[in-house]
This record gives structure tokens, C-alpha cells and sequence, in this order.
């Protein structure tokens, strides 16, 4: 799956992240060993402490312009393109730039997570097109969040067009939700453990 690395000045080049299988076996592989070690217990629970307390800063700096969902794996933010970009475009609104400036503000303060952010488009019109705007439209808030200071190489982008639909296509509702810009946080658990962040596990 190819992803875009958003590297410093603004320089974008091409990464590969590992397969969903091998992916999804070092994730039960890992959660199989965290039950016989306590230290990775309890390091997975104060991430998830952490994760949890991020989600709902995020909640009141978004203040219900985005919607925000706590995964399993980390949190997903989705922002909708009627609020965030220009008509066919990859400009960012000034409403867009102001509430992305309370996200970047939030990210700041968890420097050990990562940020991957997903464009996604509906299925009308041309589709390469598509593809190209949802890729621009990703890196667009990257980059816009780049300038307000979240480093570099916490941030990936991608852009998959119409190939990853929420709803049907077939009426305008469902074209609007998948027209959808997708920001993935999810911990780095190396630097997590490595920062010393005290946070209490009960």
C-alpha cells in the first residue's frame, strides 16, 4: 500500500507500509505476548490511557466541526470537504486553516504519535482526477499542519479516490460522506516509552 512521507521543506516522497496480513499477525502476535509480560501490559494500558486523553482534547478543540472516533488502534478524525476545501479544489477554507490550527495546537502536545492522513473521494466524475485531488487534498492538511509546527516525519499521506467508499454512490448523501479527508493518530510506542510520560494506569 503506498503512502506518501511528508519530509522537511515540504518535500513529499513515496513509502511502503508493511502488508495488512503481516501487519495483523505482528499485532496479535504482540498482544499475545503483552498477556505474559506485565511490563508490556502495562505499557499498553498507560498507551491507551494516553490515547483516551488525547481523543477527548481533540473533542473540545474540534468543538463539533469533525467527527472523532476512538479505534482500537489509535483515533480517527474525519473532515469533510464541503467545510474544509475550496469547490474542486485542494485550497483549504479559512475555517479550514482555524480549526486546523487547534488540531495542530493539540498534536503538538502528544509528540509521540504519528499522524497519517488519508484523501478519499466519491465515484462521479473522472476518476484519475479524483484520485489526484483526494492525493492533494491530504497533503494540503499536512502540510497546513507542517506550518503549524507538527514535525515532519510524524506526518504520511495518501490518496485512494473512490476505491475506499463509506456509503453508496448512488445518492448525493452517500457521495458527500465519502468525499472525506481521514487523519489516522496513532501512538508511537517506542517514543512514548521513551518520553518518561507519567501517566497513571488505574
Amino acid at each position: 500500500m503506498k503512502v506518501l512521507r511528508l519530509l522537511a521543506g515540504v518535500a513529499i516522497g513515496i513509502v511502503l507500509f508493511a502488508s495488512c496480513n503481516s501487519a495483523k499477525k505482528s499485532s496479535q502476535d504482540t498482544a499475545s505476548g503483552r498477556k505474559k509480560d506485565p511490563e508490556a501490559a502495562d505499557a499498553a494500558l498507560k498507551i491507551g490511557i494516553m490515547l483516551d486523553r488525547l481523543a477527548t482534547d481533540l473533542v473540545s478543540a474540534t468543538t463539533g466541526k469533525a467527527d472523532i472516533f476512538r479505534t482500537g488502534e489509535g483515533i480517527n478524525i474525519t473532515f469533510q470537504p464541503d467545510f474544509y476545501f475550496e469547490s474542486s479544489s485542494e485550497q483549504l477554507t479559512p475555517d479550514a486553516k482555524s480549526l486546523l490550527n487547534e488540531v495542530s495546537g493539540v498534536l503538538n502536545r502528544y509528540p509521540y504519535t504519528e499522524v497519517f492522513i488519508e484523501g478519499h473521494a466519491d465515484s462521479s466524475g473522472n476518476q484519475l482526477k479524483n484520485k489526484k485531488l483526494s492525493e492533494s487534498r491530504a497533503k494540503s492538511v499536512a502540510l497546513y499542519m507542517k506550518s503549524q509546527g507538527v514535525v515532519a516525519d510524524r506526518l504520511a499521506i495518501a490518496g485512494y479516490g473512490a476505491t475506499r467508499p463509506l456509503a453508496s454512490n448512488e445518492t448525493p448523501e452517500g457521495r458527500r460522506k465519502n468525499r472525506r479527508v481521514l487523519v489516522k493518530i496513532r501512538a508511537n510506542e517506542k517514543k512514548f516509552l521513551a518520553s518518561k510520560i507519567q501517566i497513571a494506569s488505574k
